[in-house]
């Protein structure tokens, strides 16, 4: 295995685990995707909410930490073993 897929891997692995973590600050503060949306600034749509919670799009650092401001999420509140069983990882190869 060479270096850039080593590379492109964790990268991969660290977007699951921040889009993790957004799906479940949101489940934890009641809100749904459009109403999380609807308090960022810009505002997002739902399918851009669903798409960032599945992985499939990148979370910009800056919105991610207006999501734990707006979901009120604080970091000692974390439990992996939760957030394990609220997401399937795709195989890992």
């Amino acid at each position: 295995m060479n270096f850039n897929t080593v590379i492109d891997k964790a990268i991969k692995s660290f977007w699951l685990e921040i889009s993790i973590v957004t799906k479940s600050m949101r489940l934890d503060s009641g809100l749904n995707q459009c109403e999380l949306g609807k308090k960022l600034t810009p505002s997002l749509s739902k399918s851009t909410i669903s798409a960032r919670e599945e992985g499939k799009k990148p979370i910009p650092a800056h919105q991610f930490l207006m999501f734990c401001f707006i979901c009120g999420f604080a970091f000692e509140k974390i439990n992996k073993q939760e957030l394990e069983n609220q997401h399937q990882y795709p195989d890992k190869k």
